[in-house]
């Protein structure tokens, strides 16, 4: 097992598990109590091929906003996988959004098709705050 980060968190929100359209990823991604520092780096770790990563994130209007898994990719020459957590807009295009902000936990999972080596998870806040956590050295 390799591991960056320790931590745990509450359930308290939805998950959904999807593969990524022309990937060979495939994830699980649920919101939950945001227990971990939000200007801390995601953490991660990686055990009999599964990722799981953890993390808070700031976004903007708790009406209008959420967190969002927006990219999973795996670089199967590379047998890396990156993963970017972000700040996301809610509305749907629907106005009177409060100006205030929150803070959202996530907890994801994802998988590949291959060996990994290199796993990096990448957080961007609302403001464009970003932080990252990278796993190196995998048994591929």
């Amino acid at each position: 097992m390799a591991a960056a980060g320790t931590g745990t968190s509450a359930t308290a929100g939805c998950l959904g598990r999807f593969p990524v359209v022309g990937s060979s990823v495939s994830t699980a991604f649920e919101l939950v109590d945001p227990t971990l520092d939000p200007t801390g780096d995601p953490e991660v770790s990686v055990e009999d091929g599964t990722v799981t990563a953890r993390g808070t994130v700031e976004y903007g209007s708790s009406e209008c906003g959420t967190v969002d898994l927006a990219h999973a990719e795996y670089e199967r020459s590379q047998e890396r996988l990156d993963l970017l957590v972000v700040a996301a807009d809610d509305a749907g295009g629907a106005g009177g959004c409060s100006d205030d902000l929150a803070y959202g936990g996530y907890r994801l999972e994802a998988s590949v098709e291959g060996l990994l080596r290199r796993v990096t998870v990448t957080e961007h806040h609302v403001f464009g705050d970003a932080y990252s956590t990278t796993v190196d050295g995998l048994d591929g």
